[in-house]
């Protein structure tokens, strides 16, 4: 019967953590994973709409400012009047056309046409698309534009590329007396976008249906096809806004509008939701995984301990060390961590929440000497106390401030391991806690052939008094009383003067000094050297 009792015991005290895991990770986890994805994804998506938008108006500017200046009209008048022949008139649009525009990495191409004649009088653009080229793919499906009477830069995505038509007037008169075609290099309309899968981008010009791809004319795949065509048919129709539309096929699809005067432009973002969600399929596989494995060792356990009392008593001698060291941990601390890497993740993104554990991690894995090692380079102290004010950091806020003053060329002297932390926790427990906002300053340098580190903080107001006590306390004259709430604060600052003495001998070690009433003084003196006594 005893037996029984202790198996439904040990089965229930694995069983109900395991659910509570369980159901927070498929919960929980799952759908503010999902939202946080979501969100990004649609940010990142607006933010590639806008860029693109940008480099379009760009572009158009250019040209608009400049064809449209009074040069290129006064010089087609005289050409009409006869002062400059048609030739030479040709020839300058070349020069110009050469040197505003067949130089820039942003356009590929520039055609020139005057009303009179049927195909570009002028031609610039890259080897692998030559004058007959463009006639033949791209001057068909351009002419309605170019013959129309719209003043305004004109979009269109032809054969796979965007072309940007700008129809020359005389300024007076509402007489369009030719047109300027440049064609956008697509490497250029994709630049900095912030979204790293290009093949599952498509832009859309005027609902045309024609689409424009990083990757040219590369055949698209039917499923991605019908998943493109589905958001294009679902889209809001409201403009200005992402609109994610889940579809059925397995894919989430994304929108970008925006509308202007002469063109409206879409961008499409398709993306496999296999891939999208890829981190909930692994950790769900990792959690059954988990789950799975409990199993033999929870009987495996179970078996044991019900067969030998000593390995139990083994066992519970094991727990009580455990807990013994775990004691010696500032509680405060790692509760205080704790809740803010807690709140982080409810209220932030997983980011915030990887920095503070790494920093927790440094700090924990300073305290562990895994090499037995008493002295450790500075620049590992520096890069512990790094991540210590970090928390300490998300903790107070604006309430704490960090000043640093660090001889690079002592990173690599040696000091006693775990010697900054100490005093840096000192500092913020009876200084800065106690005020609305404290400063401390870390300064390390040397003097006299000796390593000086110096931590300084602001906070209550102090008496010699008070001096005197920590004086005490740092030399052991004063003992204390580890029950005491807080008191681990004064016994980390005398075991770094006592551990200072011990390594390296009489005349070195810590001491506190009054720098105003509201400033204190830790100095630490060690040889500069990092040579041990003898």
């Amino acid at each position: 019967m005893k037996s029984k009792t202790l198996f439904l015991l040990f089965v229930i005290s694995w069983m109900i953590p395991i659910a509570v895991l369980l159901s927070f990770i498929f919960n929980q986890y799952q759908n503010a994973y999902i939202d946080r994805t979501e969100s990004e994804v649609m940010n990142a998506v607006d933010v590639s709409g806008v860029l693109m938008k940008s480099h379009i108006d760009e572009a158009a500017y250019r040209i608009r400012r400049q064809t449209t200046s009074e040069e290129w009209r006064t010089n087609y008048r005289k050409v009409q009047t006869g002062e400059m022949s048609i030739d030479d008139y040709l020839t300058w649009i070349h020069l110009q056309v050469v040197s505003k525009f067949a130089t820039d990495d942003q356009f590929t191409l520039t055609a020139f046409y005057l009303n009179t004649v049927d195909e570009p009088l002028v031609y610039s653009g890259e080897q692998d698309f030559t004058k007959d080229d463009y006639i033949a793919k791209v001057d068909g499906s351009l002419k309605p534009l170019i013959q129309g009477k719209e003043k305004k830069t004109q979009v269109a995505i032809i054969d796979g590329r965007m072309y940007l038509v700008q129809n020359l007037f005389f300024s007076i008169y509402n007489i369009s007396y030719g047109a300027v075609v440049i064609g956008l290099k697509t490497d250029a309309l994709f630049k900095d976008i912030p979204l790293d899968e290009m093949e599952n981008i498509f832009v859309e010009v005027g609902k045309s249906g024609s689409l424009l791809t990083y990757y040219g004319d590369e055949t698209i795949p039917d499923i991605k096809m019908d998943a493109l065509n589905a958001v294009r048919s679902g889209a809001d129709d409201a403009g200005n806004r992402t609109m994610p539309r889940t579809l059925q096929r397995g894919y989430a699809g994304y929108r970008y509008s925006a509308l202007e005067d002469s063109y409206e432009l879409d961008l499409y973002y398709i993306k496999d939701m296999k891939d999208l969600y890829y981190e909930i399929t692994r950790v769900n596989l990792i959690v059954i995984v988990s789950v799975l494995a409990m199993i033999p060792v929870m009987v495996l356990t179970y078996y044991y301990m019900n067969k030998n009392s000593k390995y139990i008593q083994k066992m519970a001698t094991k727990d009580a060390q455990i807990a013994a060291l775990q004691a010696q941990i500032n509680p405060h601390f790692l509760n205080n961590t704790l809740e803010m890497m807690n709140w982080q993740a409810r209220m932030n993104g997983d980011t915030e929440v990887c920095k503070m554990i790494e920093s927790l991690g440094t700090v924990l894995a300073s305290g562990i000497n895994r090499d037995n090692d008493m002295l450790v380079r500075l620049s590992d102290e520096i890069k512990c106390a790094d991540a210590f004010l970090y928390i300490m950091s998300m903790r107070f806020g604006d309430r704490l401030e960090v000043e640093k003053l660090v001889d690079t060329n002592l990173t690599n002297a040696l000091v006693p391991q775990l010697i900054l932390q100490p005093i840096l926790e000192n500092a913020i427990k009876h200084g800065v806690e106690s005020v609305s906002h404290g400063t401390i300053w870390l300064n390390i340098f040397e003097e006299d052939k000796n390593l000086i580190i110096d931590v300084i903080n602001s906070g209550k107001k102090m008496t010699s008094q008070d001096i005197d006590r920590i004086e005490r306390i740092i030399t052991g004259e004063e003992k204390l009383n580890k029950s005491v709430p807080g008191v681990h604060t004064s016994i980390g600052i005398y075991n770094v003067n006592k551990r200072i003495e011990l390594i390296f001998g009489q005349g070195y070690g810590l001491s506190v000094h009054l720098i105003d009433e509201d400033k204190m003084q830790f100095r630490m003196i060690m040889p500069r050297s990092g040579r041990r006594a003898d």
